[in-house]
């Protein structure tokens, strides 16, 4: 009797004890469940929030780039070519150019007046180029000026024979014209600016590169420009030339013509 009656009793709470258990597990594997779409959701999202911030970074990226570009060009220049006689020999060709400095005639090599590091690049039959700060820049012919005067109102070399003694410099003489292969300096193109003969008499022959003058070494750029700067002003250098791939050491002096 007594068995029966807690059997009656002891049921009913073992039972109402597992669906209380049940109950909790279902709601365990439930909020496990919730946690795993969740994540997989936040997944699913995640790269397309990449991609679109990747987009947004390309993007900003070009635009800084094209803004880097436009500032490292040089400004034109402000000359004008007035007159070119052009030869097939690169040393005869000189071409007039009007600058804010005045108007002068020039030769392949020589710096340009009025600006700094510009220099006659080339010479051509109707335009000059210039290498202004590293970048050509071409300087067609002002045709319509051109004949004004005639052939005869171009530049006209300086007569050294007559010009007194401290007032002849190397440059007279003389032209330095930088020698640029697969993009590295390799010295300066030494060439006569006119047809007297102290070119030949110095011992210099056509083909001559510069390699150093002074002992400064005239294949680095910024050596190299402390002898161009001052060569309108020197009457005499020690010159080391590369001839036929042999160097040759040849002394420059313009009061020994």
């Amino acid at each position: 009797m007594r068995f029966s009656f807690l059997s009656r009793w002891i049921t009913p709470c073992i039972m109402f004890v597992l669906l209380i258990f049940c109950g909790q597990q279902g709601y365990l594997t439930f909020k496990d469940y919730k946690k795993v779409t969740n994540k997989l959701a936040n997944s699913d999202a995640q790269p397309l929030k990449k991609r679109h911030d990747e987009k947004t970074f390309t993007l900003f990226t070009a635009a800084v780039r094209q803004d880097n570009t436009a500032t490292a060009v040089s400004a034109p220049l402000a000359a004008e070519i007035e007159g070119i006689v052009r030869s097939d020999d690169a040393w005869l060709s000189f071409a007039v150019i009007k600058t804010p400095g005045g108007q002068k005639s020039y030769r392949e090599g020589e710096p340009l007046i009025g600006f700094n590091d510009a220099f006659i690049q080339e010479i051509n039959k109707d335009n000059v180029v210039v290498n202004y700060e590293g970048a050509t820049q071409v300087l067609a012919l002002n045709k319509p000026d051109y004949f004004k005067g005639g052939v005869d109102s171009g530049p006209v070399t300086k007569s050294t024979k007559d010009a007194g003694a401290e007032s002849v410099h190397l440059d007279d003489y003389l032209v330095l014209k930088p020698l640029i292969e697969k993009g590295q300096l390799e010295g300066y193109n030494i060439n006569p600016r006119n047809a007297s003969s102290f070119y030949s008499h110095s011992g210099l022959e056509k083909g001559d590169v510069a390699v150093k003058v002074n002992a400064v070494d005239m294949t680095d750029e910024a050596k190299a420009k402390s002898i161009i700067a001052n060569w309108s002003k020197m009457k005499e250098a020690e010159v080391v030339v590369r001839r036929h791939a042999h160097l040759e050491n040849i002394r420059v002096n313009v009061l020994n013509n």
